[in-house]
């Protein structure tokens, strides 16, 4: 005598042996990953404005950098050229012309030497503190403008993590209604887009923070070695105006 099976389980077995056979072929299956490549096409078609605004911002910084450190160059803060020339009319007595080459150059040694010849009908003491507060000037003007480094990287990473945080309630936002948060990814580009995007954001305020801190380092360090060089060549500049150790004592 035959038993009916139940409806339920006559219908469950069918779906069983279904569900068994995808396992299995799915088991067999071999999976070819993307590649670089094509993330990078992803990553390069899911810049968005809040993305091209901080690349731009990227660029900017990088030109910023090359305008540094064209002009922060002892070649060009401190020409040779004009050394030799000073040197020479110094040499010949013709302080006045001298005075003329300082003023005519645009470099910050040229501006440290004309502090101090300006201020020749005076005392050496009035020459030697006119020398010393230009370079503490110069040095003054530089150092604000290598320190607006030091605020692009604050300023790159606070753009950075409020571009991620846009891009991550965008990303939330679309998540509503959908199943999976990983089949999300897997099966539409909109959604790895808006991943894309907090990713990206992250990525470009990290690298301005470490590009402008680095550079304000570097900077730093060389804009130091100029100014005492500019000291130093001031110093010996003055020398033909340094009074002897008989006439010190005269004055005292």
């Amino acid at each position: 005598m035959k038993t009916k099976l139940p409806a339920a389980v006559s219908l469950a077995l069918p779906l069983a042996a279904s569900a068994a056979l995808a396992a299995e072929e799915y088991a067999t299956t071999t999976f070819t990953p993307a590649g670089w490549n094509a993330l990078f096409v992803e990553v390069f078609r899911s810049i968005d404005l809040v993305g091209f605004v901080l690349l731009t911002l990227l660029v900017v910084l990088i030109g910023m950098c090359i305008d540094l450190f064209n002009n922060l160059r002892i070649g060009k803060l401190i020409p040779e050229n004009l050394l030799t020339d000073v040197q020479e009319e110094m040499a010949n007595g013709e302080y006045e012309k001298a005075l003329e080459l300082c003023e005519k150059s645009n470099c910050l040694i040229g501006q440290v030497f004309a502090s101090a010849l300006s201020k020749t009908d005076y005392s050496f003491d009035r020459m030697e503190d006119a020398m010393h507060a230009e370079v503490s000037i110069q040095g003054l003007v530089w150092r604000q403008w290598v320190g607006q480094f030091r605020t692009m990287a604050l300023l790159g990473f606070l753009l950075g993590f409020i571009g991620s945080l846009v891009e991550m309630m965008r990303f939330i936002a679309d998540l509503v209604g959908r199943p999976n948060v990983m089949l999300s990814l897997a099966s539409t580009f909109e959604a790895r887009q808006l991943a894309y995007g907090v990713l990206l954001a992250l990525a470009i305020g990290s690298v301005m923070a470490v590009v402008a801190l680095g550079v304000h380092a570097v900077a730093r360090s060389k804009l130091d070695k100029i100014l005492l060089e500019a000291e130093r060549l001031g110093e010996e500049l003055l020398d033909p105006f340094r009074p002897l150790p008989m006439q010190q004592e005269e004055l005292g």
